[in-house]
């Protein structure tokens, strides 16, 4: 087994002192500022000897590793993944680690991971979307006195949180669909995930004031994948007076319906508008794209990465309530068209029946 290179061997090679080789390659910042010279004098001596530092003994010392953990509700959900990524991108810029713990909608493995994670080795936890039944796990969490923030989980008083302004972007996506002058519009979406049961109780609220036609069979109930978002289209299919438009509450659940209007010979936009949540990037290569709400990733990532780092520091006061309310925007690609459309295209199909009849 080859010898360990030691912090002082890295000094000596580089030429510098023990506590400037520590700082550059812990990215530790000090009164004196190094030069960027010195940074790259200090990083090629240790590439030359192969240095490698010890995580453990740097924690031990510090009480810091730069170790995160981050545990997700589901990773079959593209959007939640989408923020962890961009979250790992931001942290490996601040030179922190970022580890993923999943979760897959169970209360006993979030907590399991939840224990681990807020253990001596990890600096703090960012939970990624919300799982039925993780108060004792948040309660866990608080005990153990580690920074922590919830994103996508709602607003809450105990944690910092992130989300995004949920009814502004419901809003948005239905006051669109009714510019286009539709009153029949359905929703699918799983009223068991807090964020889409927050756009179902608002499209509820907007039929009721906009006073839509409502018929029964237009509220569809399915969880957040294609299959069941398959099912749900073709029950508003087989409805007497179909929706001219469906509000889906994620953009996974709108693939779904899409494919299965398409495989059922029915045309998006012109047969059935089509509205999605979440901006995900199979939205712009599917046919039709999809219009959607955008959720903004990056900018969710960004505010918690800082959150946690500036818990981590002790720069946050009041952490409890620490509630980041990201704001949606509206993307128009091509799967919605106006009524007038609509009716147009129905009025040529028929006439090609008669035609062939």
């Amino acid at each position: 087994m080859s010898k360990k290179v030691t912090i002082a061997e890295v000094a000596k090679e580089a030429g510098v002192s023990i506590a400037t080789v520590s700082r550059v390659l812990n990215r530790r910042k000090g009164k004196i500022k190094i030069s960027e010279e010195t940074k790259i004098t200090v990083q090629q001596a240790a590439k030359r000897l192969g240095y490698q530092a010890d995580p453990f003994a740097s924690a031990l010392r510090t009480r810091r590793s730069g170790l995160f953990g981050a545990i997700i509700r589901d990773l079959r959900d593209p959007f939640l993944t989408k923020v962890f990524i961009n979250m790992q991108e931001v942290a490996c810029a601040k030179g922190m680690e970022l580890l993923l713990g999943h979760a897959n909608y169970d209360v006993a493995t979030a907590g399991r991971q939840a224990s681990i994670m807020s253990s001596l080795w990890f600096d703090g936890l960012i939970l990624l979307g919300d799982i039925p039944g993780d108060l004792d796990v948040m309660e866990r969490l608080l005990e153990s006195k580690k920074p922590c923030v919830a994103v996508a989980c709602g607003p809450r008083n105990d944690l910092p949180s992130i989300n995004l302004d949920e009814d502004k972007g419901s809003i948005q996506a239905l006051d669109y669909l009714y510019s286009l002058g539709h009153r029949r519009i359905a929703c699918c979406g799983d009223p068991s995930i807090l964020g889409v049961k927050e756009r179902l109780l608002c499209y509820q609220d907007y039929v009721r004031e906009r006073e839509l036609i409502q018929e029964e069979g237009y509220y569809q109930v399915c969880s957040n994948n294609q299959m069941e978002a398959a099912h749900c289209a073709s029950e508003l299919m087989k409805l007497p007076h179909p929706p001219t438009a469906i509000f889906c509450g994620t953009d996974l659940i709108a693939l779904g319906v899409i494919n299965q209007l398409h495989r059922s010979g029915k045309r998006v936009p012109e047969d059935f508008s089509v509205i999605g949540f979440d901006d995900i990037e199979e939205d712009v290569e599917m046919f039709p794209s999809l219009t959607t709400i955008r959720q903004p990733a990056d900018v969710i990532a960004e505010h918690a990465i800082d959150l946690i780092l500036q818990m981590r520091n002790g720069s946050v006061e009041n952490l409890g309530s620490t509630n980041i309310l990201i704001q949606p925007e509206l993307i128009i690609r091509e799967s919605c068209c106006s009524v007038v459309e609509h009716s147009a295209a129905l009025e040529e199909k028929e006439n090609l029946k008669l035609q062939v009849d």
